[in-house]
């Protein structure tokens, strides 16, 4: 498609200018992700496929986004997990499939860009035209101790144009005498059923599929696999055909046409069933084949923990679910086995950098929390990247660039692998030209100006554990004393955004985990009395409950915690039982 003659997309920013509407596109938290991937009968000893799946998510609070639940009765039987709220288990096994998720980043919402009619602001203008705004009113109950019920009632007044509604007045709005809306694609698109109940009861990979296509709603990757030997993925949700195409940036509203037409065929979404090689699996990464035709996203994971999980499931010979279990918590950073090479070249030319380019040369590339060579790479890394950035961007606009993982760094790699570009030379320097070395090197000079006051001046002892920890809290205490009683502690752990283990931080506040994996579940369907799975936490939201927290040791730590499926297996393992009668 070609974009309209007036409608069009902006096509670049002033970050001064347009200062307010790069609010609307900060990434906050856009690292959310996951893994999950499937084995078939061919490379698993049992002889029934396996499934693995590890959400990652912000599972810092205690307790996390998952409750464990085995719902079971004469027609059915399912172990596995579901948010709180939603009316089916989301990820797990009954006797007949099992099925795990990731994000699939498609791209279901648009920003558009309106222009108030100047004679009457309740108007909004389409060419010559000025149309009213429609609007509604949500009615907020907000906890108030002096009013007689315990509450006060405010009124919300939402302004909608035939897109969406107004989203200028909860964000910072534009100073241009224009609003922005937001359209979702779920709005227009969600039926009565959510889906959900019909892929937890599914039989086979065939069933899955016809049911997801109900699963309009949310755009994820399922991945599944049943007892007869198949294996499968499918992308969910609905994705519009856009006139423009590519939908990064804001649309600007200039006439009434529509620049949505249509939806992309469920049969046309992303998906297979039994591939030759033996194996299906999501990383958030690009999934599409070279000739999928529709726009589908400009914003997925960087390839690197895909291209781990290629290596580790295309190595001769069969996995066990043990061996799963050991795949995700793989800390094997490809991005660092890359890029390190070359900073340790430009590192070791300068004589007061040469023990940091020791460390980083004798480095195996795994994110090892007992190593210091994470810490570098990480370290080092973020400043090259702002350095490379700041200077034609401005230090604003960088920050908010680099904020986004998933926007720069395979963009920034093959800079580095390239060797020259003009991001390289500092613009602000007019006597010479910069290079990618001279830009490591004052990295280097950054990093111990920042980590050495604070972890010692030996670059050994800044191990990646002592830096790079998980800290599990209570929503009653996130902070200040009694933190630590009522949460859940502080974890060294390994692994980074690039690994398969992954610890994402945030790039402004390095270097703290705040994505990580929520639930780690291997599922071998040749196995009906149990499956591997852990959380961070525990499945208790009573803080004292001696089962608040009593998982968190065994998911730092690796080690195997089953959940039970058969009935005489349930039996055996119960330790406690709740019976709950109905009242008379």
């Amino acid at each position: 498609s070609t974009p309209l003659p007036k409608n069009k997309p902006v096509v670049s920013l002033n970050v001064n200018r347009d200062r307010d509407l790069l609010a609307y596109l900060k990434p906050g938290h856009l690292k959310i992700g996951s893994n999950n991937w499937a084995t078939a009968p061919a490379l698993s000893p049992g002889g029934k496929p396996i499934l693995a799946n590890d959400p990652h998510l912000d599972a810092r609070m205690l307790p996390g986004p998952w409750y464990p639940c085995g719902l079971i009765t004469p027609e059915m039987r399912f172990i596995g997990v579901g948010i709180p709220g939603t009316p089916s288990l989301i990820i797990g096994r009954n006797a007949h499939i099992a099925i795990g998720v990731t994000n699939s980043y498609g791209d279901q919402q648009d920003l558009y860009i309106e222009t108030l009619d100047p004679n009457n602001p309740d108007h909004y203008l389409e060419g010559g035209k000025s149309i009213p705004f429609k609007v509604i009113e949500e009615k907020l109950r907000i906890r108030d101790k002096k009013a007689t019920e315990g509450y006060r009632v405010e009124i919300l007044p939402i302004k909608m144009s035939k897109r969406g509604p107004v989203v200028s007045g909860v964000l910072p709005g534009l100073k241009t005498g224009r609003v922005v809306t937001l359209r979702w694609a779920p709005f227009e698109t969600m039926g009565p059923s959510l889906g959900l109940d019909k892929v937890q009861s599914a039989r086979s990979v065939v069933e899955i599929r016809e049911a997801l296509k109900e699963v309009n709603w949310i755009g994820l990757n399922f991945v599944f696999a049943d007892t007869g030997g198949n294996i499968g993925w499918q992308t969910s949700g609905r994705l519009p055909l856009r006139s423009q195409r590519e939908s990064t940036l804001p649309f600007v509203v200039a006439d009434g046409r529509d620049n949505w037409n249509g939806w992309i065929p469920y049969e046309k979404m992303p998906g297979t069933i039994n591939p030759q090689r033996g194996w299906v699996g999501t990383c958030n990464h690009n999934t599409l084949s070279p000739d999928f035709p529709f726009y589908y996203s400009s914003h997925l994971s960087p390839s690197y923990r895909y291209r781990r999980l290629s290596q580790l499931l295309n190595a001769p010979g069969m996995k066990s679910a043990a061996d799963h279990w050991r795949f995700q918590r793989d800390t094997l950073n490809l991005m660092a086995q890359q890029i390190t090479p070359i900073m340790v070249r430009a590192l070791k030319a300068d004589e007061g950098d040469r023990d940091m380019a020791q460390i980083l040369e004798q480095w195996n590339f795994e994110d090892d929390p007992q190593d210091s060579a994470p810490t570098l790479f990480q370290a080092l890394y973020r400043k090259f990247a702002f350095l490379v950035f700041s200077d034609e961007l401005g230090e604003e606009l960088a920050q908010l660039m680099l904020g986004d993982w998933y926007f720069w760094q395979e963009r920034v790699q093959s800079l580095v692998l390239k060797g020259d570009s003009h991001w390289f030379d500092n613009l602000g320097t007019t006597d010479r030209k910069e290079t990618m070395s001279d830009l490591f090197r004052q990295a280097a000079v950054i990093v111990k100006q920042e980590l050495g006051p604070q972890f010692g001046h030996d670059p050994k002892k800044w191990t990646w554990g002592k830096v790079h920890q998980l800290e599990l809290v209570h929503p009653i205490r996130r902070k200040g004393t009694g933190k630590g009683l009522l949460g859940g502690g502080s974890h060294p752990m390994g692994g980074s955004g690039e690994t398969l283990y992954r610890a994402v931080y945030e790039y402004h506040q390095p270097f703290g985990v705040v994505i990580s994996a929520s639930l780690r579940m291997v599922v071998d369907l040749a196995d009906n009395e149990r499956i591997l799975a852990v959380l961070p936490g525990g499945i208790s939201a009573r803080r004292f409950d001696p089962h608040f927290k009593d998982q968190v040791k065994s998911f730092m730590n690796g080690d195997k915690l089953y959940w039970w499926f058969s009935d005489r297996a349930i039996k055996e393992h119960t330790r406690h039982t709740l019976l709950l009668n109905p009242a008379p």
